[in-house]
């Protein structure tokens, strides 16, 4: 009877410590994602949108969890202020910037982008995308969607 519990201890134990490595994998691969793809199109739109007189700011947190359970995902924000327009209400930052958040329950990447309403946390699983298919293409369409939603309403 020992022997059985001491076996089903070591597999419990054994299930818990691959679910820890495969959440440190994934923060790992979307730490890489955001240094080699994501900050490299972000700061390069940023340059040109600056070079144009408008402002932007790139936005960066780490996945941290405290002993109470409650956690902050970490992701990645470029906000941008058009020329022309005073800096944004706070309940209306959202709406010009570009978010890539992790979800780590789920190991997927939230996508909240100011010009889509209906994206991001809003829309659920609907707003998440694996990280095998966030590329440089993916960033800069969503970068471009972000630009024209606020030229639309500029």
């Amino acid at each position: 009877m020992l022997d059985e519990y001491e076996a089903a201890q070591r597999e419990t134990k054994a299930r818990k410590q691959a679910a820890l490595d495969e959440e440190t994998a994934f923060f790992e691969r979307f730490a890489q994602l955001r240094r080699t793809v994501v900050r490299p199109v972000f700061e390069q739109a940023g340059a040109i949108l600056h070079d144009r007189g408008h402002g932007f700011e790139i936005d960066e947190e780490e996945f941290a969890a405290d002993a109470g359970g409650h956690s902050t995902e970490a992701s990645i924000r470029l906000r941008l202020t058009p020329a022309g327009m005073e800096q944004a209400a706070a309940n209306d930052e959202r709406r010009r910037e570009l978010s890539f958040t992790t979800r780590h329950y789920n190991r997927s990447i939230s996508i909240a982008n100011g010009a889509v309403p209906e994206s991001g946390a809003l829309a659920g699983a609907a707003g998440c995308q694996d990280i095998a298919r966030i590329d440089r293409r993916f960033v800069e369409e969503e970068v471009l969607k972000l630009m024209a939603g606020l030229l639309q309403r500029s």
